[in-house]
């Protein structure tokens, strides 16, 4: 007679071999605190800005100050934008995703979905134009799509389609130079998940959640 835990003990295996096969790196002191994921992790990626945009922001920076600086007394109030400047340049400086056997996690500075896996309908590698979101980062489509994108992903992305709890279809796009690695890795994930018991590991079967109220 088969053990019953053994399509568990399958999932512990894999984690190791699925790293190793896609020369994943150790998860950095953020993903180990925040982004821990559920079971298995089988993907985890991160894209940092390109230079260019690190320019723009400390260009910015550097405005501030120089015209904190020739105004002398009404420095204080200019000099009160840079922390924001440095909050703003710090939340889209990198973009984060991780899969585990329990959810999809994105994670663009502090914000973004953690996609339960039961609760994706699909998940496919495509291609997209910026001008339909208006620009990089964290953007909403007139037909209600997400994407969290970073420049210099080449229009290359994941889309994601899922339910939130309340039940409503949600279309999440995630740009990714690997792209192709990304939405194979969230088929397994599924595959996986269909492969658990009955009452394993249960505290990833809901209808889903998202940051969003809509």
């Amino acid at each position: 007679m088969a053990d019953a835990d053994e399509p568990v003990k399958a999932l512990a295996r894999t984690e190791q071999r699925s790293l190793a096969e896609l020369g994943e790196r150790a998860p950095d002191a953020y993903e180990s605190e925040y982004m821990k994921g559920e079971g298995v992790t089988l993907y985890r990626d991160k894209s940092r800005a390109p230079w260019q945009l690190h320019a723009l922001l400390g260009g910015s920076t550097a405005m501030v100050f120089a015209a904190a600086f020739l105004a002398g007394e009404a420095m204080l109030p200019m000099l009160a934008m840079v922390p924001v400047g440095l909050l703003v340049w710090l939340l889209f400086s990198v973009l984060r995703v991780s899969v585990s056997e329990g959810h999809v996690n994105v994670q663009y500075g502090l914000f973004g979905p953690k996609i339960p896996i039961p609760a994706i309908e699909s998940a496919e590698a495509t291609t997209y134009d910026w001008k339909r979101f208006g620009g990089w980062g964290i953007k909403r489509s007139l037909d209600g799509a997400w994407i969290y994108n970073m420049p210099g992903d080449g229009g290359r992305a994941v889309k994601i389609v899922w339910r939130n709890a309340k039940g409503k279809r949600k279309v999440t796009y995630v740009g990714s130079l690997q792209s192709e690695d990304l939405a194979a890795q969230i088929a397994r994930a599924r595959e996986l998940r269909g492969a658990l018991p009955a009452g394993a590991e249960n505290r990833a079967l809901g209808p889903g959640s998202d940051s969003s109220s809509d």
